[in-house]
């Protein structure tokens, strides 16, 4: 739509109301005004269609057609964006893509998602895993296209974005290995993305499939696509010594938790090593005077390192252990009758939630360090590090960076809830946070997963803490684990972005260097004298 007319009709469509259509045709209506609005660049459409499912909300919804209005929220978001044309700007801070993503989020984790047609879950789930790529937070976007491709194996969107995202995550990998297997499936996927079996949800497909052509091209004149594929041999790597570390290992594999680019291909075995390491980091000779020591950032994000795998190592012992441990014994415990938990294994569920919780304020300490924040420690948190003190404002020199992991780390905060900073973008952000606070400070009851839905008391009917399964217990803490993965990968690579930029902006320093050792593991043995 661009004439007058036609913006005169839409301006007539905005002034119907939905009160006596049913949820069906109201739905119909809102989107296909946000459509003609998102065609015609037409603001006011979009804001009276945000209207429109705010009306809709009131109503008993099904749980498809209320999977279906967050679908709606987040297009009609999406069109304010494109009318703004933020979509190009490396502004930081953006309510349209926030509240978009926030939409996808609802819409995704919404019990009537499962009901909706396989191409409108597709959709969902890969408009999600694009914006996501959009703000920086590539790992995330592929296992977001990852879940629409385990819906609808051939849908072409979600197959050319995901090959287009894994070359951009390509290039930020240091590993020459790593980087070119990770090119070569991104090629692949691009081309599957093209091939004619492939689903595609737009009558001319042609302009999409010429983007993914020129995407592909550049990857392949600069990959060898015959040498990467000979030498990737996914499926060769260490397994583990016996059935346990066999198991564990496997179970880091399908979980994406191993600190290994790779494993964000998949479960293969190539990627059951945690070989993240931060770059090589430059230092004024002056910067610490008499001090000839490495970095101690270096041993900071290796510390960070050792509490992610050994909280890791805890979540999966603490959800597979099938005994009772002999330091459980004859401890004098009161049977509440609502089927609690209270075991070593329980609690190691519950220390590894809390692990992965505080690695991301050591995270955000590990940012205001590096980047010369000179905020005080004790108030940092992962949330507010980015923000002016106490204020909701983003410092100045975040604003417009063009540091893409950092925005990635950046809107990864976003998927935590703060008393002070509310905004989020993830639609469990205050079940995570209540769940932390009851962890550290009040009564976390935590029953066995089947027997929760049966419950009639619980404590926080009186304030007195929450109740949980334990397998939603155990499913948050698996998602948490996935959050602190991401963060310590994201701030890996934005501190490698900086350094390159230090070297671009002074090419002629002289810089020295100091080598570094990896730990051998007999020194992680403790010597018990």
């Amino acid at each position: 739509m661009s004439n007058q007319s036609d913006l005169e009709a839409l301006n007539r469509r905005c002034e119907r109301s939905i009160n006596k259509m049913t949820d069906a045709e109201a739905l119909k209506h809102i989107g296909q005004l946000i459509d003609d609005s998102h065609d015609a660049s037409f603001e006011r459409g979009a804001k009276r269609a945000l209207y429109l499912l705010d009306e809709l909300a009131k109503r008993l919804l099904a749980e498809k057609e209320a999977a279906l209005a967050e679908y709606f929220r987040a297009n009609a978001w999406a069109a304010r964006s494109h009318i703004a044309n933020v979509r190009q700007s490396w502004a930081w801070e953006c309510e349209e893509r926030q509240e978009e993503m926030l939409a996808l989020s609802r819409a995704t984790y919404h019990p009537g998602f499962a009901m909706l047609e396989i191409g409108r879950r597709c959709q969902i789930l890969t408009n999600r895993a694009n914006l996501l790529n959009i703000v920086g937070r590539s790992i995330d976007a592929i296992a977001g296209w990852d879940d629409a491709l385990r819906i609808g194996p051939q849908f072409a969107m979600a197959l050319g974005n995901r090959g287009a995202g894994l070359k951009h995550y390509a290039g930020m990998v240091v590993d020459n290995r790593e980087r070119a297997i990770l090119a070569l499936h991104a090629y692949d996927s691009l081309c599957a993305a093209m091939a004619p079996d492939a689903v595609n949800e737009s009558v001319d497909p042609q302009p999409v499939i010429a983007q993914f052509k020129a995407v592909a091209d550049q990857l392949e004149g600069a990959l060898n696509v015959v040498a990467a594929r000979a030498m990737q041999r996914l499926d060769e790597g260490e397994a583990g010594r016996s059935k346990t570390e066999r198991t564990y290992r496997q179970w880091c594999l399908d979980k994406r938790l191993f600190l290994c680019p790779l494993n964000d291909l998949g479960p293969h075995l190539i990627a059951a090593t945690d070989d993240l390491m931060l770059p090589g980091i430059t230092e004024a000779f002056d910067e610490r005077p008499g001090d000839y020591s490495p970095p101690p950032i270096i041993g900071f994000f290796s510390q960070m390192k050792q509490e992610y795998v050994s909280a890791r190592y805890m979540l999966f012992e603490g959800m597979n252990s099938t005994r009772v441990h002999f330091s459980d014994r004859d401890v004098a415990l009161t049977d509440t009758l609502d089927y609690p938990l209270y075991s070593l294994a329980s609690e190691r569920v519950r220390t590894a939630f809390r692990i992965a919780y505080s690695l991301l304020d050591k995270i955000a300490f590990l940012v205001d360090r590096y980047w010369k924040l000179g905020k005080v420690p004790e108030r940092i948190s992962f949330k507010n590090v980015w923000m002016v003190e106490n204020k909701a404002r983003l410092l100045p020199q975040f604003e417009n960076s063009k540091n893409w992991p950092l925005r990635g780390l950046y809107w990864l905060s976003k998927e935590l809830f703060d008393d002070q900073l509310k905004q989020t973008t993830a639609a469990d952000a205050r079940e995570l946070h209540a769940i932390r606070n009851a962890l550290e400070h009040t009564y976390l009851r935590v029953s066995e997963g089947w027997a929760k839905p049966f419950m009639i008391g619980t404590p926080s009917a009186n304030g007195f803490g929450i109740a949980i399964g334990s397998d939603e217990l155990e499913a948050k803490a698996i998602r948490l684990m996935q959050i602190a993965r991401s963060a310590l990968f994201y701030v890996s690579f934005a501190i490698g972005h900086e350094e390159r930029e230090k070297r671009r902006a002074n090419p002629d320093h002289l810089v020295g260097s100091l080598p570094l050792h990896s730990l051998q593991e007999k020194r992680k043995r403790r010597d018990p004298n």
